[in-house]
């Protein structure tokens, strides 16, 4: 009878020694790979969200830009004002000389060897009105984070049409339309005939009629019948005066947002998360148009005449999520001459520009 041996022999101490470090170097490059990975995504996510937001930027405030003035057959820079007078803020734009864009410039913004620094994202939103040039709206004042601009449009409502007057306006405190629907109470409007127009202030409202009675308050009617008499034909169109800023947004980043006045009140929304700041430059001639041509950009703080703006530049300092970037820029991006310092953080961030010109304002 035969006897098998068998026997059992393992690993030596140095072979599990190699085959720990083999494992340890497989699992580094493993972590590697996979940081690499997760850095590239978010970066790509970041970079296509900062694509998405320039575009909703675009669509959103362009038409909304370029429909400044607009009053039906005419242009609101020559309308006259049936409003009582006032300080040149928005409630007190259309007093006498109506205004179709103002703005307010952030101090020590607004062009060339100008700063910025932002301390961290989404910050409150600054409550002091004295830091805008001229001063900030007392109605908008909580709504904008530091350092932004806010541009204030004047024009027909979006998604307004002109509608015909069915009789004439003839010294009473009313007009009578063919459709009074996209009208509201509170809100401003204008009656034109192509030759001439009138803004006032809607008071009340019927199917077929429009209210504008007298008012102490500095957007109330200064007289209940209009200054100028209008035929059948004339076109009337309501109104709204529209906001732009930045503010303290839903979501953890801040966002471009837009106001609209109803009455004396800012009614915000939130736009666009992920814009850090707004800066805007307004493009000036030295004549009345149609002869004016734009000799200059400027801040708000440097416009003397608001009628004479015939385009703007934004600029915007857009943000992806934290961890799309590798810290802190190599330099300090510009936003029209204004040198920004963001957070040193893990953040990618682009900047967005844009020129829009201002079509009624001839």
């Amino acid at each position: 009878m035969k006897t098998s041996l068998y026997l059992q022999r393992g690993y030596t101490l140095l072979e599990l020694m190699v085959a720990m470090t083999i494992g340890i170097f497989l699992v580094g490059a493993v972590i590697v790979v996979y940081s690499v990975q997760s850095q590239v995504y978010k970066g790509t996510n970041a970079q296509a969200s900062i694509q998405d937001a320039e575009n909703a930027i675009a669509a959103l405030m362009t038409p909304v830009v370029r429909a400044a003035g607009f009053d039906g057959c005419s242009t609101i820079t020559a309308a006259v004002s049936n409003l009582n007078g006032g300080a040149p803020n928005p409630l007190g734009a259309l007093a006498t000389t109506p205004a179709m864009i103002i703005g307010y410039d952030y101090a020590n913004t607004g062009g060339a060897a100008t700063t910025l620094t932002i301390t961290a994202d989404n910050t409150a939103n600054d409550t002091t009105a004295s830091n805008w040039s001229p001063a900030l709206d007392s109605a908008l004042v909580g709504n904008v984070l530091p350092g932004s601009d806010v541009l204030v449009i004047l024009g027909a409502a979006p998604g307004s049409h002109p509608v015909g007057v069915t009789g004439s306006v003839t010294g009473s405190n009313s007009i009578s339309l063919s459709d009074t629907s996209g009208f509201s109470v509170g809100d401003f409007a204008a009656v034109s005939d192509c030759l001439k127009s009138s803004v006032f202030k809607v008071t009340s409202i019927t199917p077929t009629t429009l209210v504008h009675d007298v008012g102490s308050g500095t957007t109330d009617n200064a007289t209940a019948a209009l200054s100028l008499n209008y035929p059948v034909g004339a076109q009337a169109t309501p109104l709204r005066q529209t906001a732009f800023f930045v503010g303290h947004g839903a979501g953890g980043q801040s966002a471009l947002m837009r106001a609209t006045l109803v009455g004396s009140v800012w009614n915000a929304e939130q736009l666009v998360p992920g814009v850090e700041t707004m800066q805007v430059l307004y493009g000036i001639g030295a004549a009345a148009p149609p002869d004016g041509l734009v000799t200059q950009y400027v801040p708000a703080s440097a416009v003397a005449d608001w009628t004479l703006v015939y385009s703007i530049r934004l600029a915007f300092l857009l943000e992806g999520r934290v961890g799309s970037g590798a810290g802190a820029p190599a330099s300090a991006p510009l936003l029209l001459g204004t040198t920004v310092t963001p957070p040193a953080d893990t953040i990618l961030r682009h900047v967005y520009e844009m020129t829009i010109s201002l079509r009624n304002s001839s």
